[in-house]
C-alpha cells in the first residue's frame, strides 16, 4: 500500500506571508488549527491531509506559522520561489490558479476540496463526506464521478478582528450558523463564494485543474465548472451535505466590492464554449518542476484555547448575535439585487455570468 492509498481527503489551500487584507498568517493558521481539530476529534488524521501552496513569500510560510503540533503533524507547506511565482503570475499580484493547481498535482488524497485559507470547516462536513466515501449513508450522486460544490457562510468582521480562539469560533457556529445566511448566488450556485469546491484526483488530473491562463481575478471556478459541466454532473453538496464551510471576514466595506481595483480575469472565463477540457497539458500545477516541501517549524499546544475568551460575556454574545442578523440582511438583498440583474441579462439575452 502507498502513502497515497490511505488519504481519503486533502484540502488544499494557497497563501503568501504578506500582510494581504490584515493578517493573513492568523487566519491561515487558524484555518488549519481549526479543521485539525476536526479531524483528529474523529480519529481521522491518517486518512485526511492539508497541503499549502506557498506562493512567492519571502520567508517562507512553515518558518512563521504557528499549528498546534496536531496539525502540524498532518500539513505540508509547498513553497514556490519568489522568482518563479513573479515570472508566471506577470502583473497579476498573486497567481492562485498556478498556486492551486500545485496544490493540488502534489496532494495524496483520493479526493481533493479547494478551499481558501480564511475557511473554517467543520466537523459537520467531515462527518458528512466520510459518510458518503465509506458508503455509511446514500447519496443521490456518484461522489467519484462528480464535481461538488458548496457557497460559504460569513462571520462578522468585527468579531473576527478580535482574533477569536478556537472555543469562540465553535460557539459562534453551533449558536447561530442557523442565522448566518450562506453566500449562494439564487441563479447559479457554482458561481458563488466558494467554500468548498470538491471532486476525485481523476476528474483533477483529467481537466488539469485550474487554466493557468486566468492569472488575475474572478471567474477561474466559474471557468473550471463550464469546462466541466459538459462531461460531469455538477452537484450542490451545500444543499447535501449542508453549508458547513465559514468565512474569517478580513475587510469591513459594507455593500463595497472588496476588490474592485483587482484586474479582471477575460470573458471568455465564463463562456460556456470551451472544446478543450485541459487547457494546461500535462505539466499541470508545474508538475515538470522540483519544488521544496516542508512541515511547520513552529507549534503551539494543542490545548491552549481551554475557555470562551471573546465570547465569554453575554453582551458580547448578543452583539455578534446583531452582528449575524445584520450580515445576512444585507446578504438576502444583495441575493434579491443580483437575481433581479440576472433575469434583466436573461431577458436582453446577455451572459449571467
Amino acid at each position: 500500500m502507498t502513502q497515497r492509498d490511505h488519504i481519503a481527503l486533502s484540502l488544499i489551500i494557497c497563501s503568501r506571508n504578506d500582510n494581504y487584507m490584515g493578517d493573513p498568517m492568523w487566519r491561515l493558521s487558524t484555518s488549519i488549527n481549526y479543521v485539525s481539530q476536526k479531524i483528529y476529534a474523529l480519529n481521522r488524521q491518517h486518512q485526511v491531509e492539508i497541503v499549502v501552496a506557498d506562493w512567492g513569500s519571502t520567508t517562507p510560510i512553515a518558518e512563521v506559522i504557528q499549528l498546534s503540533k496536531r496539525a502540524a503533524a498532518i500539513t505540508r507547506f509547498i513553497e514556490v520561489p519568489l522568482a518563479m511565482a513573479q515570472s508566471l503570475q506577470q502583473d497579476s499580484p498573486f497567481g492562485e490558479v498556478y498556486a492551486l493547481n500545485v496544490a493540488a498535482r502534489r496532494s495524496k488524497g483520493l479526493y481533493i476540496g479547494r478551499i481558501d485559507q480564511d475557511t473554517l470547516v467543520t466537523q459537520d462536513f467531515l462527518v458528512c463526506f466520510f459518510d458518503a466515501f465509506e458508503k455509511k449513508s446514500l447519496v443521490p450522486f456518484d461522489i467519484e464521478n462528480t464535481y461538488m460544490f458548496a457557497a460559504r457562510k460569513q462571520l462578522p468582521y468585527e468579531f473576527v478582528a478580535k482574533k477569536p480562539g478556537m472555543d469562540d469560533l465553535d460557539f459562534a457556529i453551533r449558536r447561530y450558523q442557523k442565522f448566518t445566511l450562506n453566500e449562494e448566488l439564487p441563479y447559479c450556485y457554482w458561481a458563488s463564494a466558494v467554500g468548498i469546491l470538491m471532486m476525485h484526483r481523476k476528474l483533477w488530473d483529467e481537466v488539469g485543474g485550474y487554466d493557468e491562463r486566468l492569472i488575475y481575478y474572478w471567474f477561474m471556478d466559474v471557468d473550471l465548472a463550464t469546462r466541466l459541466i459538459k462531461k460531469y454532473p455538477v452537484v450542490n453538496i451545500g444543499k447535501v451535505f449542508g453549508y458547513h464551510f465559514f468565512h474569517l471576514e478580513h475587510i469591513n466595506v459594507g455593500f463595497k466590492f472588496r476588490h474592485s481595483h483587482r484586474k479582471l480575469n477575460p470573458d471568455w472565463a465564463k463562456s460556456f464554449n470551451k472544446p478543450i477540457l485541459n487547457p494546461n497539458g500535462s505539466n499541470w500545477g508545474l508538475g515538470d518542476v522540483s519544488l521544496v516541501e516542508q512541515q511547520a517549524k513552529f507549534s503551539v499546544p494543542d490545548n491552549n484555547d481551554m475557555a470562551l475568551q471573546v465570547l465569554n460575556k453575554h453582551q458580547n454574545r448578543l452583539f455578534l448575535f446583531l452582528q449575524v442578523i445584520l450580515l445576512s440582511a444585507k446578504g438576502w438583498l444583495y441575493n434579491i439585487i443580483r437575481f433581479q440583474r440576472y433575469l434583466v441579462k436573461k431577458w436582453l439575452g446577455k451572459p449571467y455570468l
